[in-house]
C-alpha cells in the first residue's frame, strides 16, 4: 500500500490520494482520493477528521481482502483432509493436510506433502497406508498420541522423499531396525522429536549418496549409545534432551558428522574412545549435562566446543589435545585460564609438545641444542632445519606457523596452535591469578596470620586460666580475642591453599571455591569481623561509661554485658550463615568473601555489612571524642589512671579504623557501581590491611599492659608447678 499526499494551491484544501496495490499475479488497485477542506472551526475539523479515518479503514479492509484472495489457496476437503497448493513452507507443492482421522484417504491429485495432525485414531502406519502417494517429498506426523508402530516397509517406494518429521508420538517406543533401509537416497532431514524411542534404528543407509542435512532424535528415551551403534553421513546429528548415561567406545564409528549435539543428557560415563571413528567433526555440544571428564580421542578436528552449564565438568583437557579448536563455550571462567596458560594447566602435555624429539638419530641432540625440524608442505617438499624459537606459554598462548612436526621419526599433525576464543572469559572477580596475586602479599599473610594466631591464643589462655571476677573489660577482651583468633585461622587457611595452588590456581579453582574449605573460611571471616566490631563497640561504650559517668551508679553491669554480647554472637552467626543459604555466596572469589551482588538479596547483604561497620566506627569515634573532651589537659597527659587506659583504647580503635575505613569506602563505591580498584588490589586491603587489627588487638590492649604480664607470669608459674 502506498500513500501519496498532494497539496493544491488553495490554502484551504488538501488532496490526499491513497493507492493500494495487492497481489502478485492478480494485481488489484484501489485509488481513493480525498479532498479535505481545512477547517475553519474545531467542529468542522473534528467532522472531517472522522471522515478521513473512516476512509482509511475502508482502504485497509480492501487491502486485507485483496491479500486474502491471493495468499489463501483453495482447499478441497475430503474426509477431514484438505488438499491445497502451497506457496510458503513447501513452495509449488501440493499438500494433503489431515486432522483427526483414522485412515489416510486416497485422492486423485499428485501429493507432495503429507501432514497428519492430532489423529489419535491412528495406531499403526504401514506401506499400504500411503501406497497411493509414491510422489511424496515430505511427511509430517504431528501430535500422534496413539501411534505405536511404523511398519519396516512403510518408506519402501518413496524414492523422492526429502524430509520426515515425527513430533509428539508418545506411544512410539521403538522403530524397526531396518526402517530406513529402503528409504530414498535423497532424504535430507529426519526429525523424530518428543517420542519415547529407546534405541536408534540403523542409519547406515542414510546419506550414502548425499550427506544429510539433519538427523534429530530430540526428547526421546535413549539411554545408551552402543559400540558401532550409529553410522551415517550428516551435517547435524542432534540427540538432545534424552536420558543418555553411557556412550561406549567407538559409538559413532564410520560416521561423518559435522555437528554432534548431546545437550541435555546425563552423560555420566564417557569412554576413552567414545568419539573415535567420527570423521570431520567440527562442533560438539555437551551442554546442560552431568559430564565429568571429556575424552579427547577423536576430537582432533574439532573447531567449536560447547560445555555450558555442566557444573560437574571441573577439569578441562589441555588445549594441545585439540589441534584445530577455535571456539570454546565452557561453564567456568577458570577453564579459559587453562587455555590461556597451557603450560601452567598441564605441564606434562606442554612439555611433550615443546620438547618432542625429531628423528631417531637426533633425539638426544635435540635436548641439548633445542633443535626442531619443521616440514612445510610446499611444492619442492624440502626439509628445513631451523632453531626452535622459544615460545612464552606463561603470558600468552603459543602461536606457530608450521604445519607438521617430525618427532623421533614420526610425522604427526602440528599441535601447538593459535589462540582459542573462550567464554565465559575471566571477569573482575575471578582473574587468571593466584589467590594472593603477589609474592610479597603471600609472605605478609603468613606473618600476620601466625602472629595473630599465637597472640590471641596467649590472651585467651591467660584469661581463661584466671577467673573473670565479673569484670566487664576482661569479658569483652576475651570475646575480642576469640574473634581475632578466628580471623587468624581464615588467613592461614587462605595462605595454605595459595601455597598449594601457586602458579596454577585455576586447576584448583572449582574444588576450592565450591568446596567445604572455602565455605568454612568465608564463615569464619564474616563471623569474626562482625563479632570483633561488636566487641570493640561494647569496649568503647564501657570506657565511656567509666570515664564520663564515673559518679553514677548505672554503669554497665556484667549481666547486662553478657546479654548484649550474646545478641552480638547471634547476629554474627546469622550474618555468616546467610551466604550458605543462598543470600550472596562465598564461592564468588578465591578469597571466599561474600562479594556476589548480582542479585538484590546479595546487594542488600553486602550493604548491611558495610553499613554496620561504618556505623560502629562512627559510634566509637563519637565516644572517644567525648572522652578526651571530658579530660583536663593534665589528665590527658598523665602517665597512669583513666587517661592511660583511654589512650591505649584510642590507639586500638584508631588502628581498627585505619584498617577498616578503606575497606568500607571502596566497598561502598563498588556497591554503587563505581569500583575504584580491581579485585587484585582489593585483596591487599581484604587479606592484609583489614586483618592487621586482629594481630594488633591483643598487643595493644592486653599483652603490652603490666597487669597482663603479671597474670601471664603467674599462669606460667602455675602451669609449671602442675607439670613439674
Amino acid at each position: 500500500m502506498s500513500r501519496t499526499v498532494s497539496r493544491g494551491d488553495s490554502p484551504r484544501t488538501d488532496d490526499v490520494t491513497v493507492l493500494l496495490v495487492a497481489g502478485n499475479d492478480r494485481r488489484k488497485s484501489v485509488v481513493v482520493k480525498l479532498r479535505r477542506h481545512r477547517p475553519s472551526s474545531n467542529s468542522w475539523w473534528s467532522m472531517w477528521s472522522v471522515f478521513d479515518v473512516l476512509m482509511v479503514l475502508c482502504v485497509c479492509i480492501v487491502e486485507l481482502s485483496a491479500k486474502g484472495t491471493v495468499m489463501n489457496t483453495p482447499c478441497t476437503t475430503i474426509n477431514n483432509c484438505c488438499v491445497r497448493n502451497h506457496t510458503h513452507s513447501w513452495k509449488d507443492k501440493v499438500q494433503l493436510y489431515c486432522s483427526d482421522i483414522q485412515i489416510i484417504p486416497i485422492v486423485d491429485e499428485i501429493i507432495h506433502v503429507l501432514t497428519i495432525y492430532n489423529s489419535a485414531g491412528i495406531k499403526e502406519l504401514s506401506e499400504n497406508s500411503i501406497s497411493g502417494y509414491n510422489n511424496l517429498t515430505d511427511i509430517v506426523l504431528n501430535n500422534m498420541t496413539n501411534l505405536e508402530n511404523l511398519d519396516s516397509s512403510i518408506f519402501k517406494n518413496l524414492n523422492q522423499l526429502k524430509s520426515l518429521y515425527i513430533f509428539k508420538a508418545s506411544a512410539l517406543t521403538e522403530l524397526p531396525y531396518d526402517i530406513f533401509l529402503d528409504l530414498s537416497k535423497t532424504l535430507l532431514v529426519l526429525r523424530v522429536s518428543k517420542a519415547n524411542l529407546k534405541v536408534i534404528p540403523d542409519l547406515s543407509d542414510l546419506g550414502t549418496l548425499t550427506a544429510m542435512h539433519t538427523i534429530e532424535f530430540e526428547g526421546n528415551q535413549l539411554d545408551i549409545l552402543r559400540t558401532n551403534g550409529i553410522r551415517t553421513r550428516v551435517d547435524q546429528l542432534l540427540l538432545e534432551y534424552n536420558k543418555i548415561h553411557v556412550i561406549e567406545n567407538w559409538a559413532f564409528n564410520g560416521s561423518e558428522i559435522s555437528k554432534l549435539s548431546l545437550r541435555g543428557n546425563y552423560l555420566d560415563f564417557l569412554s576413552e574412545h567414545s568419539f573415535d571413528g567420527i570423521l570431520n567433526l567440527r562442533t560438539l555440544d555437551l551442554s546442560h549435562s552431568s559430564v565429568k571428564l571429556l575424552p579427547t580421542s577423536g576430537l582432533q578436528s574439532l573447531e567449536i566446543l560447547r560445555i555450558e552449564n555442566a557444573p560437574l565438568m571441573t577439569v578441562i583437557p589441555s588445549v594441545y589435545l585439540f589441534s584445530n579448536l577455535k571456539e570454546a563455550h565452557l561453564t567456568y571462567s577458570f577453564h579459559c585460564c587453562s587455555f590461556q596458560f597451557p603450560a601452567k594447566h598441564d605441564y606434562t602435555t606442554y612439555d611433550f609438545h615443546k620438547e618432542g624429539l625429531l628423528t631417531p638419530s637426533e633425539c638426544a641432540q635435540a635436548k641439548k641444542n633445542d633443535v626442531s625440524i619443521n616440514v612445510d608442505l610446499m611444492e619442492n617438499g624440502y626439509i628445513d632445519y631451523t632453531n626452535d624459537s622459544e615460545e612464552e606459554f606463561f603470558n600468552e598462548p603459543a602461536i606457530t606457523n608450521s604445519t607438521l612436526d617430525v618427532m623421533c621419526g614420526n610425522i604427526t599433525p602440528q599441535n601447538t596452535r593459535s589462540e582459542v576464543q573462550c567464554w565465559p572469559q575471566p571477569d573482575a572477580l575471578n582473574p587468571c591469578e593466584d589467590i594472593m596475586g603477589f609474592y610479597w602479599l603471600r609472605v605478609c599473610v603468613w606473618l600476620v596470620g601466625i602472629a595473630a594466631l599465637l597472640a590471641n591464643l596467649v590472651v585467651m589462655t591467660v584469661v581463661f586460666r584466671k577467673n573473670f571476677n565479673h569484670s566487664v573489660p576482661r569479658f569483652l577482651m576475651c570475646n575480642l580475642a576469640f574473634a581475632d583468633f578466628c580471623t587468624a585461622i581464615y588467613l592461614l587457611l587462605l595462605a595454605y591453599k595459595d601455597l598449594e595452588s601457586s602458579e596454577k590456581y585455576f586447576n584448583y579453582a572449582y574444588s576450592w571455591q565450591n568446596g567445604v574449605g572455602c565455605k568454612i573460611g568465608g564463615f569464619l571471616t564474616v563471623f569474626s569481623s562482625q563479632l570483633s566490631v561488636f566487641a570493640l563497640c561494647l569496649l568503647t561504650i564501657e570506657r565511656w561509661y567509666s570515664i564520663r559517668r564515673a559518679l553514677y551508679t548505672n554503669k554497665m553491669t556484667f549481666a547486662s554485658t553478657v546479654r548484649i554480647m550474646a545478641f552480638g554472637w547471634v547476629y554474627s552467626i546469622a550474618m555468616a550463615t546467610m551466604p550458605l543459604l543462598g543470600i550472596s555466596s562465598y564461592s564468588t572469589t578465591s578469597i571466599c568473601l561474600p562479594m556476589d551482588t548480582a542479585r538484590a538479596s546479595g546487594m542488600c547483604y553486602v550493604f548491611t555489612l558495610l553499613t554496620f561497620g561504618a556505623a560502629a566506627f562512627v559510634l566509637m569515634l563519637f565516644c572517644y571524642v567525648q572522652i578526651y573532651m571530658s579530660l583536663s589537659y593534665e589528665t590527658r597527659h598523665a602517665a597512669k589512671g583513666e587517661a592511660s587506659v583511654a589512650r591505649k583504647i584510642s590507639v586500638l580503635i584508631g588502628t581498627n579504623f585505619a584498617c577498616t575505613a578503606p575497606v568500607i569506602f571502596f566497598g561502598f563505591t563498588a556497591l554503587l557501581g563505581y569500583p575504584l580498584i580491581d579485585v587484585t588490589k582489593s585483596k591487599i586491603l581484604l587479606v592484609f590491611f583489614y586483618p592487621i587489627n586482629s594481630c594488633a588487638n591483643p598487643f595493644l590492649y592486653t599483652i603490652l599492659t603490666a597487669s597482663f604480664r603479671r597474670e601471664a607470669f603467674s599462669t606460667v608459674a602455675k602451669v609449671t608447678a602442675e607439670y613439674v
